[in-house]
C-alpha cells in the first residue's frame, strides 16, 4: 500500500496559545517584522514549519518600507532559510480578481503586488528558483456569473512575473467548485488550493477524494510545494451579544462556518486519500490556532499512528 507524503501542519495568524504574541493591528512594517520574529521563535519552540501571514503586513502605499526594513528583512529571510519555516498569505476576500464591480480591481492588483514583493523578500535565502511564500486569493464572484473566470484570467494576466509566481486559488463552497477552477487552471496555469470542507460541501462534478486532491497537486509547478485546507464545520450555536436596541439572540453555525478544533477523523480521511500522492503542506483553518494544531498532531498519532508518520 502507498505511503502517505510528508505533511507539514500550519496555523493561521492568531497564536491563541500565547496571548499577544504577534497581536496588533497594522503598523509600519518594521514594528510588524518585530511581531513576526517574535512568532517565529514560538514556532520554533513548539515545531511548526508552515505559518500564515497576516495579509495587510504590508500595505500597497507602503512599498518604500521594504528598502528602509533591508536589514531586519535580510535576518529574517536567512532565519527562515535555516529554520525551514515557510510563511503564505491569504488574501481579504475583498481582494476578488473575478468580480463584476471593475471599480476596486486596481488596488486588488496593488495589494497582491505588495505582498508578493514582501513574500520575495523573506524568501531571499532560499535555494535559487524555490518558491515557499504564496499567496491565496479566491475567484470572488458568484458562479452562475459565465464571465467571472474569463475576468480572473485577464487580471491575472495583469500581473507582474513575481505575483503570477506565488498566486494560488482556492475553490469555494458555494462558489467555484474545484472542478471549475480545473478549467481556470487550463487557461492561464494558476495553481490551484485543495480545501476538504469546501470540497465535502461543494462538489458538483462528484470527483472522489482522492482524485480531487491529485488533481489539485497536479497543478502546482515543481518550484513550490502545494498548500492544502483543512477545517471542521462549526456545529454549536453562538450567541451575537445585545447592543443598543437589539436583544442578544442566538445563532445556528453558517454552512462550512470554521470550528475552533479540528476532528481528526477529517484528518485522517484526508491522509488516506493522500496515500501515493506527492509531499503538500497542510493549513489548518481553525478558530484556536496553534492549540488546535497541537491538539491534533496528539489526536492522529493516537488515532492512527501509522499515517501520522510524516505529519509534522
Amino acid at each position: 500500500m502507498p505511503t502517505p507524503p510528508h505533511i507539514r501542519l500550519g496555523f493561521a495568524v492568531r497564536v491563541v496559545g500565547r496571548p499577544g504574541l504577534g497581536a496588533g493591528g497594522p503598523a509600519h512594517l518594521s514594528l510588524a517584522l518585530v511581531r513576526l520574529g517574535d512568532v517565529l521563535g514560538y514556532l520554533e519552540r513548539i515545531g511548526v514549519q508552515f505559518y500564515r501571514i497576516r495579509p495587510d503586513l504590508l500595505a500597497p502605499q507602503a512599498l518604500d518600507q521594504l528598502d528602509a526594513c533591508a536589514a531586519q528583512l535580510d535576518l529574517l529571510a536567512a532565519r527562515l532559510a535555516r529554520t525551514d519555516i515557510r510563511l503564505t498569505s491569504h488574501m481579504d476576500h475583498g481582494v476578488a480578481l473575478g468580480a463584476a464591480d471593475a471599480n476596486h480591481v486596481t488596488a486588488n492588483l496593488a495589494a497582491i503586488e505588495a505582498t508578493a514583493a514582501l513574500l520575495e523578500r523573506l524568501d531571499a535565502h532560499r535555494p535559487a528558483g524555490g518558491i515557499e511564500g504564496t499567496l491565496v486569493v479566491h475567484v470572488g464572484a458568484a458562479h452562475a456569473d459565465p464571465a467571472s473566470l474569463d475576468r480572473f484570467a485577464a487580471r491575472f494576466a495583469m500581473l507582474s512575473p513575481r505575483a503570477q509566481s506565488r498566486l494560488a486559488v482556492e475553490h469555494d463552497s458555494a462558489g467555484f467548485s474545484l472542478g471549475q477552477l480545473l478549467i481556470l487552471h487550463q487557461r492561464c496555469g494558476i495553481p490551484l488550493v485543495f480545501d476538504l470542507l469546501h470540497w465535502e460541501i461543494f462538489n458538483p462534478e462528484a470527483i472522489p477524494l482522492s482524485l480531487a486532491l491529485g488533481l489539485a497537486l497536479a497543478t502546482w509547478p515543481a518550484s513550490t510545494r502545494p498548500e492544502v485546507h483543512l477545517s471542521s464545520p462549526r456545529s454549536e450555536a453562538h450567541l451575537l451579544p445585545a447592543h443598543a436596541n437589539h436583544p442578544g439572540r442566538v445563532l445556528p453555525p453558517r454552512p462550512g462556518q470554521h470550528a475552533d478544533f479540528i476532528e481528526a477523523a477529517a484528518l485522517q480521511r484526508l491522509l488516506e486519500a493522500a496515500r501515493g500522492l506527492p509531499a503538500f503542506d497542510l493549513m489548518l483553518e481553525a478558530k484556536a490556532g496553534d492549540l488546535a494544531l497541537l491538539r491534533l498532531r496528539n489526536d492522529i498519532a493516537h488515532r492512527a499512528p501509522a499515517l501520522a508518520y510524516g505529519v509534522q
